[in-house]
């Protein structure tokens, strides 16, 4: 048989300690929860960090020219220029805050630009669209 005829203080001295045990769980679920977002946070902070100069290059074709902008604060290397079926045009590098311009046998048109970031970093972009990082050759 159960004996419920326990003291008040041995009733209060069980509840507290469900209390407390109920209180740790929840400031370990908090703690688990922070760091969780505090690494997404981070993770993604670096992937825009990497991305910084990457979205200030671009190309595109216009009245028979091809335009390639670098407005990054760092060179780029090895650009190549394609307008999905061959080769417009390549580069060796690509100065920081450079414009170059180069006639192309058509009009218009939309064109994927690949390219080499300082870190050493490989990428490709398309208008509008967002850089892909196509390889990595350092560490984050």
């Amino acid at each position: 048989m159960l004996n419920l005829e326990l003291e008040m203080g041995d009733w209060a001295t069980w509840v507290g300690s469900i209390g407390t045990i109920g209180a740790f769980a929840v400031a370990f679920w908090q703690i688990h929860r922070e760091r969780t977002a505090r690494r997404t946070r981070d993770r993604h902070e670096t992937w825009m960090r990497r991305r910084e100069h990457v979205d200030r290059v671009s190309a595109w074709i216009h009245d028979g020219l091809l335009h390639v902008n670098n407005n990054s604060g760092h060179p780029i290397h090895d650009v190549l220029v394609n307008d999905g079926e061959q080769d417009v045009m390549r580069w060796k590098q690509i100065p920081p805050g450079t414009h170059r311009d180069e006639a192309v046998g058509h009009d218009g048109g939309t064109v994927h630009l690949e390219f080499t970031d300082i870190r050493g970093d490989r990428w490709s972009r398309t208008p509008g669209g967002e850089p892909v990082l196509i390889n990595q050759t350092t560490s984050a």
